[in-house]
């Protein structure tokens, strides 16, 4: 049964649900930039009517249920600096979980805060026993964000960016949540 989204509070986050009343800012911060989206199924934005309609997308995910994608705020200001969350993955029979953070915030923790945070919604909310995670080879900080939420690597795999042509190489991770 699909649940609804919620905002979730960690120590130093608000993580709510997407708006694409964020687009612009998104857009500015990290959809556009290189370095980010040089880790991403998806290349750099040119627009940030390229940013709303991928936004439009997890608005509709989050409102019925085949996805729940927060935007990571800083509690202290209320500052907007990256997003995340889960979607079905098909293949697995399970949630899949993905984040994204501004280059400025990278190091800082607030992956793992979030990663944390979404793993325990998934378990306590939605009742899953387990979810995968990729990560393209190469961002060795998001595997160890991965293994710090207690993921466990399975295996290397390629994928395909959003782009249709593009062939990344990952490391996949399973987290057992029994």
């Amino acid at each position: 049964m699909k649940q609804p989204i919620t905002v979730i509070e960690t120590d130093r986050m608000i993580l709510r649900p997407v708006s694409t009343d964020d687009a612009s800012d998104i857009f500015k911060k990290w959809t556009s930039d290189e370095r980010v989206a040089k880790y991403m199924r998806w290349t750099v934005h040119k627009s940030s009517d390229i940013t709303a309609k991928w936004l439009e997308t997890e608005v509709e995910g989050n409102e019925n249920g085949t996805s729940y994608q927060w935007a990571f705020t800083r509690k202290a200001d209320g500052y907007l600096f990256g997003t995340g969350g889960i979607f079905m993955n098909q293949d697995e029979n399970c949630y899949e979980i993905g984040y994204q953070i501004m280059h400025d915030e990278w190091g800082k923790g607030y992956a793992t805060e979030a990663a944390k945070a979404i793993i325990k919604f998934t378990r306590e909310v939605l009742h899953e026993k387990e979810m995968v995670a990729g990560y393209m080879i190469g961002n060795d900080a998001s595997g160890r964000v991965m293994e710090k939420c207690g993921f466990v690597y399975e295996k290397n795999a390629t994928a395909v960016k959003f782009d249709g042509k593009t062939v990344i190489e990952t490391k996949r991770y399973r987290l057992k949540m029994i």
